[in-house]
């Protein structure tokens, strides 16, 4: 779940891909090494076992979404891993498939880990019951280049498995709808050639990414050149350390002098440079209102797969992290039921290799660092959870050697900030809820702040926390039904010779609306499917979503009084619009369509209320910093006389937060920290290419003493 960017849909005319294999799409991505850390291919990091450890280890990891399986995954695979390394695995979401809770109608039972989640419609309560689709709650499509992605996906399916194309608007018969302007499009294809539209997606994509080839266009090059021309180096295999360490410096340099831009002032400024290029508008009546309005029909069509107003006060620097990961299609993961069988599979594959792996069903509420205690450097402090999803009252605990949290900023800042951040001086101190607690007399030894920089200054650890607690989580939502295609096609119009309209962009406050792939379980339900669409009504953002949260009947899923949200859906649909082939004024369809078909089995989801997965993170102005420190905090590891037992690993902590490739590169670090850490400092302990992951980005431990 992230922001998708491919310019390509709306400008090059392309052809529809057929299915691909695994093993092709994975080679897209292979050699792709990411601007804030250019010297790493995290793919071929991965190809081999990322090192070795020759004693016993004790591990915790909490939090068993994307981040935490890839961990466990990478542990498991290390040389002699079943004779060294046995580890915990925490999870307290009661519908995790690692846990078996109560099915309901719309149930979520098993179909949950982390962001990867999904939701099942039925007639009737388990087991007796005739499902109507999956939606994708979270994690819905995969980008080409994602390497690490489709890496595990190998793994898990084989490289012979293949995959379809996501139906992102642009692939699809798609209308964007900005005021009363209607236009049609699809693989680069216009209904109107000469469209403003059209031509503003292009300004702005020469503006800001450039053009891979020729006269440099970017107004925000990087090293004096187009960031297409970078991104094109960064995704070649032939290209020299010399260049990459080039890159790498010149986008430290880029990202100082440009962290202060808004998304929203980067456009705005390509479009006061190129604004003579662009038609001009009907009864505007200056320059400047000129320049407004391309800004605002930018940000509803974005590049494509939808528009970026909601998210105008993101960080220039997460949209060209974007713009670098060049791509052109986004795929479907090949499941039998919903996108968790993925990580289900991985985690079984990870098992495979061994089978020292415990699963705690309990919501952890304390980490810290232990001494003078036999059984571990760490405690852990959690409550257990029944079947049904209830706490036991008493505090539990558990010492490890080294623990991984694989948890969202806002679980792990309730983690580490209750003794605070001296490091100096361990202490003994209650641990746990408050009412509750484990007392100091219940544990060994005396503890010291998880997450740790420094052994005698406060400030660097605080600084960790402060870190994790300011990560920026963008508000995110869907709302989903089934619609008859007799219904919804009798109202939607032709594109071309393409078919009927799938796919709606709009500045209605729904964000973006898409049919979308479902899978169907049950027989019966699976033939009368394919007289349904499942339908994507509304996936939105920020003031988008916030916009639509008082509709919602209970968070963050919404099973219940849903005839108030479809009535909420339906008036943000319904305007009088342009036709874009005849000119006239109406009704416009898709308010229409929404309106008068029978909407069935309507869900919505809001992402921003759910404690254990969130929302997705998206840096503002100014949080770059925080950011970088929280990817490269593994590098503490290079630095033993910390005595630091903690590592981090979930894709918030990434510089591609949302994506499952952000949250399979911080498990990478993480372990990769670890082996270092349990070799008391030694990089040699890595392989090869694992040894970047540590010595080619800044090491975070500034001082020491």
């Amino acid at each position: 779940m992230g922001i998708t960017v491919i310019p390509k849909l709306l400008l090059a005319k392309s052809a529809n891909r057929p299915d691909r294999k695994l093993s092709e799409i994975a080679e897209e991505g292979k050699y792709y090494r990411h601007p804030d850390s250019a010297l790493i291919s995290y793919p071929l990091v991965v190809k081999e076992p990322l090192g070795t450890v020759n004693k016993p280890l004790k591990i915790a990891i909490v939090g068993a979404g994307a981040a935490g399986i890839a961990s466990l995954y990478e542990l498991c695979k290390l040389k002699d891993s079943k004779k060294y390394i046995s580890v915990d695995i925490y999870e307290s979401d009661h519908d995790h498939f690692l846990n078996v809770p109560v099915n309901y109608a719309i149930r979520t039972s098993g179909l949950k880990a982390g962001r990867v989640s999904a939701a099942i419609s039925s007639d009737e309560p388990a087991p007796a019951n005739s499902d109507h689709a999956v939606y994708e709650i979270g994690a819905m499509r995969f980008p080409e280049i994602a390497g690490l992605m489709w890496h595990y996906a190998c793994a898990v399916y084989g490289s012979e498995e293949t995959v379809s194309v996501f139906p992102n608007p642009g692939t699809v018969p798609t209308e964007l709808v900005h005021g009363d302007r209607a236009e049609r499009f699809m693989n680069g294809e216009w209904l109107n050639e000469n469209s403003p539209t059209k031509q503003i997606v292009d300004v702005i994509q020469k503006g800001l990414v450039g053009q891979g080839v020729g006269d440099n266009t970017s107004l925000f090059p990087i090293g004096g050149q187009d960031p297409a021309k970078i991104s094109a180096k960064l995704k070649n295999k032939d290209t020299t350390e010399a260049e990459l360490k080039t890159i790498k410096e010149q986008w430290k340099i880029f990202t100082k002098e440009n962290d202060k831009y808004t998304l929203e002032a980067a456009v705005r400024q390509i479009i006061e440079a190129q604004h003579k290029a662009l038609p001009d508008i009907d009864g505007l009546k200056n320059t400047e209102e000129k320049i407004s309005y391309y800004v605002e029909l930018f940000g509803t069509v974005g590049f494509g797969t939808g528009g970026f107003r909601s998210v105008f006060n993101m960080s220039i620097l997460e949209m060209m992290r974007l713009l670098l990961w060049d791509y052109s299609n986004e795929y479907v993961l090949p499941v039998k039921k919903a996108n968790v069988d993925f990580l289900s599979n991985f985690f079984m594959k990870a098992m495979e290799s061994n089978d020292r792996v415990n699963v705690k069903r309990a919501r952890v509420c304390d980490v810290c660092h232990l001494d003078g205690n036999d059984n571990g450097d760490t405690i852990v402090v959690y409550y257990e959870i029944d079947e049904l999803g209830k706490e036991c009252k008493e505090p539990m605990k558990a010492e490890y050697n080294y623990v991984i949290l694989a948890t969202t900023p806002k679980q792990t800042s309730s983690l580490i900030s209750k003794i605070g951040f001296n490091n100096a001086d361990a202490r003994r101190v209650p641990l746990g809820d408050h009412g509750r607690q484990l007392t100091p007399d219940q544990y060994v030894g005396s503890v010291r702040p998880a997450l740790v920089l420094s052994k005698k200054y406060d400030v660097p650890n605080s600084k960790l926390f402060s870190a994790v607690t300011n990560i920026h989580m963008v508000c995110s939502s869907k709302i989903f039904a089934t619609v008859k295609k007799t219904d919804f096609d009798s109202f939607a119009p032709e594109f071309s010779d393409k078919g009927k309209i799938k796919a709606i962009v709009a500045d209605c406050g729904l964000g973006s609306s898409y049919v979308v792939p479902s899978t169907i379980l049950n027989e019966k339900m699976r033939n009368k499917s394919k007289d349904y669409y499942s339908f994507l009504i509304s996936y939105a953002w920020e003031s988008d979503s916030k916009g639509m949260q008082h509709n919602f009947g209970k968070y963050p899923l919404n099973i219940e009084d849903t005839q108030h949200l479809m009535s909420a859906v339906v008036g943000r649909a319904t305007r009088y619009v342009k036709d874009p082939v005849n000119g006239t004024y109406g009704p416009w369809w898709y308010g229409e369509a929404l309106g008068k078909s029978n909407l069935e089995d309507p869900l919505s989801y809001d992402w921003t209320t759910f404690q254990t997965a969130g929302a997705f993170k998206l840096n503002n102005v100014g949080d770059n910093y925080n950011c970088d420190l929280l990817f490269r905090y593994h590098t503490h590891a290079l630095s033993p006389a910390l005595k630091n037992k903690f590592f981090l690993a979930n894709c918030s902590y990434s510089h591609l937060g949302g994506w499952l490739e952000g949250a399979f590169m911080s498990a990478v670090n993480a372990v990769c920290g670890l082996i270092v850490a349990a070799n008391d400092g030694d990089v040699n302990a890595l392989s090869t290419e694992a040894r970047k992951v540590v010595q080619s980005l800044e090491n975070v431990v500034e001082n020491n003493e």
